[in-house]
């Protein structure tokens, strides 16, 4: 008993003489060897000013006036930490034995300034004096293996400034309330608050056992960091040490219901790729070590209202955090639109990257719609898309090679380049076997595109359905294209060989060979979408079959034969009726061993009973030619020279393209030789029933100034001979000149009017 009571008293006059010793040391003193403490471990100058006043609660110590901490020498600011006022707490026991041990340390205003210059040396990279040493007098000083402890500290109402020169970030932080504690054994924490572009942010860092982190041993750690709606949150363990990669195993959640958050974080606009972004959220697990770094998870994203789904894996070897090399496995999913699947190698540091991909759109409307651009497809077409193939990207330019595309069912094989600038540009050399793209020409009710169901029933007129096609400005492209053949729906191409230029939504299609209806076009074809599609073109047909030609894009079925035709034509239009109407050009056409069907002309230019009776059959010919002009959707001819075994014609008129209807006259310059007259014919009306009448005004004319004339002028040379032999032997009787001639030219005029009579009733047998 008597030995407890001497260990109570021996620890009471403890406690007594360390009560007194805090009074009997100077404050000043407190001062110099905190000050001491910091410059050994950190080799920065503490400087404490103002009044000192010891205290004895809540922990022995001293409370302080303003304090600096001296900068770097190079950094921009005087001190790297400056404060209003500040408390230091010593532990007692350590204070017994001679020393002091800074065992708490209150930061009242402090502002802290953190920089980085342009070679990336930091000026809160710390190193003691090196004659630091790890005790003072024998005893505890609050250092362990070169960090220092302290179990609890608080910062009320700090700045923080960041100036970063290698990527000119400057960043202020306001109201910095927080607590921490550096404990020797127990665990290091950090909560607080601040306030960070005008949003408040709230921080919670738990590190385990700090003395082991510090001496490069595992320890476990957890944190979270929640600002606005946004929360990110790691759990896990952590290893660091000099002269080795950090360690890092652990889950991370990461959540970002909209991009406010980032965009208030980051302090700059949002751009427009991410405007639509909303519903961000990432969970996975997190491996760095000196083998390298793992980062497996799924994430989830809303696009411009479309749900996505993903799942990832990076892998990166030891040296990943130099050069920034990784394995990436990515595999995305849009909800009920499309699938897209990456394989390969990325380097972060030149942006480089290659390997495998392989897209799915199932519906490329919403899928495109997610990713910002709505193309205004025709009825029918774009719905499904799919793009495969290796990838190689080099400064920011994506080649695609041995690849597979595919919009609808029209599947195209090469290679590709895709240049990602404000503007995405592509340039490809593609092949494909039979392409079908007869559904941007007809909609679901089979009216637009080509006109043939409604000119065929006989409305006789052009669909007014709208026609829009938008998006084209949101690509430039150079597209080579071969393929063996092309469904257009208003006609089908053979063998295909075309260039395509699209620049500013204006493409322009250069015809290197394209193969149609037995012959071959060549020539350029521009176009442009939007509310109203227009276009130029200026091409040359050799051979082609008139026939199919005709009849898918004009919906005339009644001319044969090979032609050859050059063709400089322009329009434009919201609808097809629209562009029909405002055709304008010119253009040339020579067609060899072709016919007319449904009319033999030649029967109705020799017989005029014939010509009123009806037509049936065909009309065969050698060579048709001819050139027009075309304005307004109306066709201007007047020289048309039909060559046939049995007549020659020539014809003028106008066929008006734009309401499906035609005026025209064929007039015979020749016939064959058994037959003494030819009729004019006239043919006019719809496209879908055409007339076919004798051009009785042309018929007159032809009688007057044709055959009419010669038989006139020889009768009056035979008149005039019979009209001298007379008046020689009528010279005796009183007869004059006068009125022997008015009788002679009345005996022409009826004989005249006879012979006329006789040859139109030929006309008629």
């Amino acid at each position: 008993m008597r030995w407890i009571m001497r260990i109570i008293m021996v620890v009471v006059v403890l406690v007594v003489a360390a009560i007194g010793l805090v009074f009997l040391l100077p404050a000043e003193k407190i001062g110099d060897l905190a000050s001491d403490q910091l410059e050994k471990a950190t080799g920065r100058k503490l400087t404490l000013s103002g009044s000192f006043r010891p205290t004895i609660y809540p922990v022995l110590g001293v409370k302080t006036g303003p304090l600096t901490i001296s900068n770097a020498d190079w950094a921009s600011e005087p001190y790297m930490v400056s404060a209003q006022g500040a408390s230091v707490g010593v532990g007692l026991s350590a204070l017994l034995g001679g020393n002091i041990e800074v065992k708490q340390l209150i930061l009242d205003a402090p502002v802290i300034h953190l920089e980085r210059r342009a070679d990336g040396v930091a000026n809160w990279e710390l190193s003691g004096g090196s004659d630091a040493d790890t005790t003072t007098g024998g005893g505890e000083t609050g250092m362990t293996s070169g960090g220092i402890t302290l179990d609890k500290g608080a910062i009320t109402n700090g700045l923080l400034t960041y100036k970063d020169a290698t990527t000119q970030q400057d960043i202020v932080i306001k109201q910095i309330n927080a607590d921490f504690a550096l404990p020797k054994s127990a665990a290091a924490t950090i909560n607080g608050s601040a306030i960070y572009n005008g949003r408040k942010a709230n921080i919670d860092l738990s590190v385990a056992d700090l003395g082991k982190l510090m001496d490069g041993q595992v320890t476990n750690m957890s944190g979270s960091l929640a600002m606005g709606e946004m929360k990110a949150s790691l759990n896990g363990q952590a290893m660091m040490a000099p002269g080795v990669a950090p360690l890092v195993n652990g889950q991370y959640s990461f959540d970002l219901p909209d991009m406010a958050s980032l965009q208030e974080l980051t302090g700059a606009p949002l751009p427009d790729a991410l405007k639509g972004v909303s519903k961000l959220s990432s969970k996975g697990t997190l491996m760095v070590s000196s083998a390298g770094i793992n980062l497996s998870g799924n994430a989830g994203v809303t696009m411009n209202g479309l749900p996505i789904d993903a799942t990832f894996e990076v892998i990166g070897p030891e040296n990943w955090a130099e050069t920034l090399r990784v394995d990436v496995s990515l595999g995305v999913t849009g909800r009920d639109a499309f699938t897209f699947k990456w394989v390969g190698l990325v380097n972060g540091k030149t942006g480089n990257a290659d390997g495998t991909i392989d897209f799915n759109a199932s519906d490329l409307a919403a899928t495109l719609k997610a990713a910002g651009n709505e193309v205004g497809f025709p009825k029918g077409t774009g719905k499904t898309a799919r793009v495969k193939g290796v990838v190689g990207v080099r400064d920011g330019k994506n080649s695609l090679s041995k690849a597979t595309f595919a919009l609808d069912q029209n599947v195209f094989q090469g290679d590709a380049l895709l240049a990602l600038d404000s503007v995405p540009y592509i340039s490809a050399n593609l092949t494909a076997g039979d392409l079908d793209f007869s559904a941007f020409t007809s909609d679901e009710s089979g009216s637009s595109g080509s006109s043939s169901g409604s000119s065929s029933s006989g409305s006789g007129a052009w669909s007014k359905d709208p026609i829009r096609i938008t998006g084209l400005d949101a690509i430039n492209a150079d597209i080579n294209l071969k393929a063996k053949s092309v469904n257009l729906g208003v006609s089908r191409l053979g063998r295909t060989d075309i260039k395509a230029r699209l620049r500013g939504g204006a493409l322009n299609l250069t015809l290197k060979k394209v193969q149609v209806y037995g012959g071959v076009i060549t020539g350029v074809v521009s176009f442009s979408g939007g509310n109203a599609v227009k276009f130029d073109s200026d091409i040359k047909a050799v051979g082609v079959q008139l026939e199919p030609l005709l009849g898918s894009l004009l919906d005339l079925n009644r001319l044969t034969g090979s032609g050859n035709t050059t063709l400089k034509m322009s329009g434009s239009g919201g609808s097809l009726y629209q562009i029909m109407h405002s055709l304008s050009g010119n253009g040339t056409l020579r067609i060899d061993k072709g016919s007319f069907k449904g009319i033999d002309l030649a029967a109705m230019m020799r017989n005029l009973k014939q010509a009123f009776g009806g037509f049936e059959g065909a009309t065969e010919f050698t060579s048709l030619t001819g050139t027009f002009q075309m304005k307004k959707g109306v066709l201007q001819n007047v020289d048309m020279l039909m060559v046939s075994p049995l007549f020659k014609a020539e014809g003028k008129g106008r066929i008006n393209v734009g309401e499906q209807n035609m005026t025209y006259t064929v007039t015979p310059s020749s016939l064959s030789e058994n037959a003494k007259f030819s009729v004019p014919v006239d043919i006019s009306g719809p496209w879908s029933n055409l007339k076919f009448r004798p051009d009785l005004k042309g018929l007159v004319d032809l009688l007057t100034n044709g055959r009419l004339e010669k038989e006139k002028a020889a009768l009056e040379e035979r008149a005039k001979a019979a009209l001298v032999k007379k008046l020689r032997l009528q010279a005796n009787e009183a007869v004059s000149r006068k009125a022997l001639e008015d009788k002679a030219k009345q005996s022409l005029e009826d004989k005249a009017k006879d012979e006329v009579g006789n040859l139109l009733k030929g006309l008629f047998q």
